[in-house]
């Protein structure tokens, strides 16, 4: 009964920490967002409520991206809390091994972990989706400031060759926002550029909204829409288009499954399913990380030099984990070593610590 007092009196400790980093890293990343969107005049062109719920549908995808550090320095301070309250010691001193201290910590890395992945994530990319949509239907103002970041995609329907671009993909590869597409003539050079602030797929054409049309020799019209016949299919479009962040862990099985039916590489979207899946591992192994740094005793002064202990071994393990993730994603290594092997490294690390410190 005592023991589970004991973990249930850390577990609240680590949970409440945790939320409350959340909450504070998820609105000051709101209000930098928020005021560079002002910065770059955005608010000039939309209205503020329509860039506040912008900003708001970008964030959560950018908390998502640090949790783990969420997760470490929630860990760090809960432990540094106990230790400066002698908590720590007085447990050591009862008999309670470093193990013991630190499982309610693993129980709740876990949870945190399994939440992240199967209810968080699925927020998360609805809502960068329905960013997505939002900018869509800005009339072409650029709300994100990105540049081409996706393959320009070729076409060829009813005797008409082009390629076509865009910044954002949405409504399924449906809408793309911000379009840009190049007519093809027989001679292979271009004839024709399309501008256009939206574009629809319809019935094997694209359907470009406002465009500005561009000819060689000829002033450039402005037209209320322009068709441009495709052999282009929803799917394909969003496999060659579409940002792995905007589907949950839900819907990436069938989106590999697609990409791999049409011949496609599907190597983003399952690098993003394995990613997702080593979630709850990657929480405990930043934990264990943690618990290297944060449960010795230390008297104040030392606070600042431990913490930043903490944070150079996340800072590391965090940029182990974007190279694997970049490998993986290009098939330099597949997918599922690439999201477990930073995980499994960093948890026999700190395993490895933690005994030579538990047992000498």
């Amino acid at each position: 009964m005592r023991r589970m007092t004991f973990n249930r009196y850390f577990l609240r400790l680590y949970l409440f920490n945790f939320f409350a980093t959340l909450i504070a890293i998820f609105a000051l990343i709101y209000l930098i967002d928020l005021v560079e969107l002002s910065r770059r005049s955005v608010t000039d062109d939309q209205p503020f409520a329509v860039v506040a719920l912008f900003s708001a549908m970008r964030v959560p995808a950018f908390v998502e991206q640090a949790f783990p550090f969420v997760v470490l320095f929630s860990s760090i301070f809960t432990l540094l809390s106990l230790n400066r309250r002698l908590e720590l010691v007085v447990a050591r001193a009862a008999g309670v091994s470093i193990w013991q201290i630190l499982l309610p910590f693993i129980a709740g890395s876990i949870f945190l972990g399994l939440f992240a992945t199967f209810v968080y994530n699925p927020l998360s990319a609805s809502a960068k989706a329905y960013a997505a949509r939002i900018e869509a239907g800005t009339d072409g103002v650029d709300l994100s400031s990105q540049a081409f970041q996706t393959p320009w995609l070729r076409q060829n329907e009813n005797g008409v060759s082009s390629i076509i671009g865009a910044k954002q993909v949405a409504e399924n590869g449906r809408v793309l926002s911000n379009a840009t597409a190049f007519v093809i003539g027989r001679d292979g050079t271009v004839e024709t550029r399309i501008d256009a602030p939206r574009a629809e797929l319809v019935e094997q054409e694209w359907i470009l909204y406002r465009p500005r049309v561009t000819r060689i020799g000829y002033t450039p019209r402005d037209l209320v829409e322009y068709r441009l016949p495709t052999s282009l299919r929803p799917e394909y479009i969003e496999n060659r288009l579409a940002d792995p962040e905007t589907i949950s862990i839900w819907e990436l099985g069938s989106k590999i499954d697609v990409a791999a039916s049409l011949g496609f590489n599907s190597m983003a979207f399952s690098m993003q399913y394995h990613t997702l899946i080593a979630r709850p591992a990657l929480f405990v192994a930043m934990t264990l990380l943690a618990a290297t740094v944060a449960t010795r005793f230390s008297r104040t002064g030392q606070s600042g030099r431990v913490f930043v202990s903490g944070v150079v071994a996340g800072f590391v393990l965090y940029v182990v984990t974007f190279l694997a993730q970049a490998l993986g994603s290009n098939d330099v290594v597949p997918p599922i070593v690439a999201a477990w092997f930073p995980v499994l490294a960093a948890g026999l690390f700190g395993v490895t610590i933690l005994l030579h410190q538990e047992d000498g």
